[in-house]
């Protein structure tokens, strides 16, 4: 039996914290997370001022608006309804200027280059949110986009909204004490 010496285990322990802290990894096409944060901000001042001559800069608005605030019970009311995918022709990315994180490889070849990474805007991990959310983009590039909606749920009532709503920030914090409680625990 092999003793270890006193203290061994605290090497490895903060290890672990340290590197439980570190920032994820970064795609290989994205340089830095300064130059990431720059275009985030560039491409964001670039919608402020398109935003009076265009409606695709306020359904982009809403969209990041219902995909932070709405918790995920509201917000992905209409996926049970929603039917094809992405042909990944890139046409979102580049409706009235092309996306700094845009990667183009060839025709229908296209992707994100901080999709899989934490850093990746919300509205866009979440598109389509509703068929509102789909006619805004189809108004800009046609029928290129090959999602569409069969159905759709009920409507809700505002205080059924209200009930959803609350229970669904409900469960979000209860995810977020199980999910601290093991990590705590590792």
């Amino acid at each position: 039996m092999q003793q270890s010496q006193p203290g061994s285990r605290v090497l490895p322990v903060l290890s672990n914290l340290i590197n439980k802290h570190s920032e994820p990894e970064l795609p290989a096409e994205t340089a830095s997370r300064r130059w990431m944060y720059s275009q985030m901000t560039r491409a964001v001042i670039k919608k402020i001022v398109r935003a009076p001559f265009s409606i695709h800069t306020w359904a982009a608005l809403r969209r990041t608006l219902m995909s932070n605030f709405l918790p995920d019970n509201l917000l992905y009311r209409y996926k049970a309804y929603q039917r094809g995918e992405c042909n990944r022709c890139g046409l979102c990315c580049k409706i009235q200027f092309q996306c700094p994180f845009f990667v183009d490889e060839g025709p229908f070849n296209t992707h994100c280059s901080v999709y899989t990474t934490p850093h990746a805007p919300s509205a866009c991990l979440k598109f389509p949110l509703d068929p509102l959310d789909l006619k805004l983009l189809q108004r800009e590039v046609g029928q290129a986009c090959t999602f569409y909606y069969e159905g759709a749920p009920q409507k809700l009532s505002i205080l059924e909204f209200v009930r959803l709503y609350t229970e669904g920030v409900r469960q979000q914090f209860a995810k977020r004490k199980l999910k601290e409680a093991a990590d705590s625990a590792d």
